[in-house]
């Protein structure tokens, strides 16, 4: 018997037998500089929607006083001074406040709390592909509602109707929309969460950069505070963008009280281990020092949007630490930039082809994209 025929019925314990779509994983800097011929140093990522401008400055200190024996134990596993934390910087109790490894972990802890094998999860399209990703995992029917412009979020009216049409269970609206870099305003959420029966989960990663875009208040734009209202309201938040903390892996989810002991329950213990929750507090206890940051790239952003606009490229309007940008000859400029060793994001099919995504990072490595623009333009 082959090695496949004895696994044939193996397939049967599975709970999805047939073959499940990854999330695309994207190379490492390794991996890109390798690929070709230049040095690690010389790779810029823009492609990623991290923080430009490196580590923030309590997230240095944290590392430098971080003691090594801390990791021989398991630490707190309620997070209560994370949670604390966490709950300060937003403006709600920290005992709904969910801590993950990351937003990615927490969209599989919301889906798998909500969701069944055959349940509807309406997802506004395009966006975080995680959303589609988790859904079909658990052999959900993931319902795409495509944009019928790219340049415009759908009407909340035909949510409620697809939501209703196919009784579903969870719908996910990412704002600011990852990719088109939109924000879908306050007053629309609470529109579409009110009176349905479904719960509405909205991703808020880079609501941070919104606010230093548009110059509000600190939880002006954020859902947070319908989760006081709005029984079937969970916000999704993240360090990793706003706070440099990508590769520590620090999510949090916002809950109304009645899922807090709920989803507490149901998250993994200890997601997140000592070092990480040692940088997420050393961020945390210095939001100033953050904002300041923010403030910077989303200036950065600006000037790269209008650099790209002068070349003659389709620029959306963006509210958060990227843009969204169609020039001509998406496919050649990213093959040209990454010789280079600058990295963004094409998009070759659907919906999005034609248009890249590009990271605005620290004035030097945007100065540096915006001069092998102009060199691929002239050449």
């Amino acid at each position: 018997m082959t090695a496949d025929a004895s696994r044939e019925p193996l397939l049967a314990l599975l709970h999805r037998p047939e073959s499940v779509e990854a999330y695309p994983s994207e190379p490492s800097d390794e991996d890109v500089a390798e690929a070709i011929g230049l040095p690690v140093t010389a790779i810029a990522r823009f492609d990623m929607n991290t923080l430009g401008g490196g580590p923030l400055p309590g997230v240095v200190a944290a590392h430098r006083g971080f003691d090594p024996q801390q990791a021989l134990e398991y630490g707190d596993q309620a997070y209560r001074r994370l949670r604390q934390a966490i709950g300060s910087f937003v403006g709600i109790p920290a005992r709904r406040v969910i801590i993950g490894a990351g937003a990615d972990e927490l969209i599989r802890l919301v889906t798998r709390t909500l969701v069944g094998e055959g349940d509807a999860v309406v997802i506004p399209t395009p966006t975080f592909a995680m959303f589609d990703v988790e859904a079909r995992l658990i052999g959900a029917r993931a319902m795409a509602v495509p944009r019928r412009d790219i340049r415009d979020r759908q009407p909340i009216g035909e949510l409620r109707r697809v939501v209703d049409a196919e009784k579903a269970r969870l719908v996910w609206i990412c704002t600011p929309n990852n990719p088109t870099a939109d924000l879908l305003p306050l007053a629309e959420i609470e529109s579409l969460a009110d009176g349905l029966q479904a719960v509405v989960a909205v991703d808020e990663v880079y609501l941070e950069f919104a606010e230093a875009a548009l110059r509000t208040q600190p939880g002006a734009l954020s859902a947070a505070p319908l989760t006081d209202r709005l029984p079937n309201v969970v916000v999704l938040r993240s360090l990793a963008k706003a706070f440099g903390l990508a590769g520590a892996r620090i999510g949090y989810l916002i809950v109304p009280d009645w899922l807090a002991d709920r989803f507490e329950a149901a998250r993994l213990p200890l997601p997140v281990g000592a070092h990480s929750e040692a940088l997420a507090l050393g961020a945390l206890a210095d939001v100033d020092a953050a904002r300041t940051r923010h403030r910077e790239i989303v200036a950065e952003r600006a000037r790269l949007a209008a650099e790209l606009a002068a070349l003659g490229w389709e620029v959306l309007p963006s509210v958060t630490n990227f843009v969204l940008t169609r020039p001509p000859h998406a496919e050649t400029i990213a093959a040209a930039l990454l010789e280079r060793g600058l990295v963004v994001r094409a998009y070759p099919h659907g919906p999005l082809a034609g248009w890249l995504r590009i990271t605005a990072l620290a004035r030097p490595q945007n100065d540096r994209l915006l001069a092998a623009l102009t060199e691929i333009a002239t050449a």
